[in-house]
């Protein structure tokens, strides 16, 4: 991930002994220099004076996030003559605490008085922000600045970023229906959708060199369970080239095709394979057009820099739930080979499938959806640990072992049940709820947890 970009302005009041605040405003740069972060520029503003030096030494340069470090009180409308100019970019207001001399009186500078001032007005005329303090002695909170730089770095690349569709809703699913119009006004988000025709046609003018690389790369890099004909190899090394090219000329971040009624219908191949091997931390994949449950894959790799995936919902049990996919997985969750199978459902369903393991490990797991007007973010998380033996039904025998996880979940599954906002659940490892938190308030999502 590249280090997130800051400003920082610190804000005292110029009629307080400046030695002080110099010597706390010195601390907090220097701290913060030494963190996974790029300063951008860093100013102090006491007057109307040194406001107008900021805004000139701010204007034109290229950041995430405003660090508004209160060293002292500080007369509000000086600060806002910069921020005004900044309406989108997310504030982290920060208070240090004032120190107590050798005999313990406690010399406070006011920095609560300062923030406390700025909070209504930010929250009046609709900044995204956060505020933080530190009590008097206290250590500064150089770990809750990073992390929000972070989150705030996460949130300019979604409002930025692009996402393509290759058809619409898979199997007319209701939760895979999508308004491009109110993501992009909630979300920032651009939404375009490709005809499956077209394609088609990139996959049938695809040099021959390339097909014949990626299959090479393919037999050298998966295991393979059984025979696969080459034809099918080929197929899916078109396919791959053909949406690798998509998301080249388009400039995507995302990207999904429909799968059940679409290429494996009328192709005659599953994009799992090809879609499992165009998935990772830089682009996100999911199959099915689910638009709500990409968007989210997308917000979660941004957000983490790490890779996230979709599973589906299959078994419910006392405690656990049992989730999986019918033959894809970004390799990054593989645990082990990344294993392949032709293997067929009825009689279209062929092609080839990522039959691998999952790692276990702590997952959150998250899903955007649409409620009404606005936009809410369904968050939990849970211990993944390997599956039972297990299949889909109507699988021909022998059966093939899906990419799947037993979950343990923080919540009970009555509850997962009853909030859970669809067949798709979004999965990253670790415990990202309180940055999706975060992410979420910059955007005005309303988090369910």
């Amino acid at each position: 991930m590249e280090s997130p970009k800051i400003v920082l302005l610190h804000c005292g009041e110029e009629v307080y002994p400046q030695g002080p605040l110099d010597e706390t405003a010195a601390e907090v740069k220097k701290g913060l220099l030494e963190l996974n972060l790029e300063l951008c520029a860093c100013c102090t503003i006491i007057n109307e004076k040194t406001a107008e030096e900021a805004l000139r030494e701010v204007n034109g340069k290229d950041f995430d996030v405003i660090v508004v470090h209160f060293v002292s009180w500080h007369i509000t409308p000086f600060v806002m003559r910069v921020l005004k100019e900044y309406r989108q970019t997310p504030i982290l207001a920060w208070a240090t605490g004032g120190r107590r001399d050798a005999g313990g009186k406690l010399h406070s500078p006011a920095a609560a008085a300062g923030i406390t001032a700025l909070i209504p007005v930010l929250r009046e005329m609709g900044f995204h922000y956060k505020a933080i303090y530190e009590m008097p002695d206290q250590a500064h909170k150089f770990g809750e600045v990073e992390a929000f730089a972070r989150v705030a770095a996460a949130y300019r690349r979604i409002r930025g970023s692009r996402i393509g569709l290759v058809g619409y809703a898979d199997m007319g699913l209701y939760t895979c229906a999508y308004d491009r119009t109110a993501i992009f006004n909630k979300l920032g988000i651009d939404v375009e959708d490709y005809f499956s025709y077209e394609i088609g046609q990139m996959m049938e003018s695809a040099p021959a060199d390339a097909i014949r690389g990626i299959v090479a790369e393919m037999k050298g890099r998966l295991v393979f369970e059984n025979t696969v004909p080459e034809s099918v190899l080929e197929k899916i090394a078109r396919l791959y080239c053909a949406l690798r090219k998509k998301v080249g000329e388009r400039g995507l971040d995302a990207v999904s095709i429909k799968c059940v009624n679409g290429v494996t219908r009328y192709m005659g191949v599953n994009p799992c394979m090809a879609q499992s091997m165009l998935a990772g931390s830089d682009l996100s994949v999911i199959c099915e057009c689910d638009a709500h449950g990409l968007i989210t894959t997308m917000m979660m790799s941004m957000l983490t820099g790490q890779t996230a995936t979709f599973f589906e919902n299959y078994e419910f049990f006392e405690n656990e739930i049992l989730i999986g996919t019918c033959g894809f997985l970004p390799f990054d969750f593989a645990q082990g080979p990344i294993r392949a199978r032709s293997a067929n459902l009825g009689d279209f369903f062929t092609g080839l499938s990522n039959v691998s393991a999952v790692r276990p490990g702590t997952m959150t797991l998250a899903r955007l959806y649409k409620d009404g007007e606005n936009y809410k973010m369904f968050l939990t998380k849970g211990e993944a640990r390997p599956p039972m033996k297990w299949v889909e039904l109507g699988w021909d025998e022998p059966t093939p072992d899906f990419p799947s996880v037993l979950l343990k979940l923080d919540i009970p599954v009555q509850s997962y049940l009853e909030n859970v906002p669809g067949q798709h659940i979004i999965a990253a490892y670790g415990d990202h709820i309180q940055a999706m938190k975060a992410l979420c308030g910059l955007f005005g999502i309303e988090t369910v947890c």
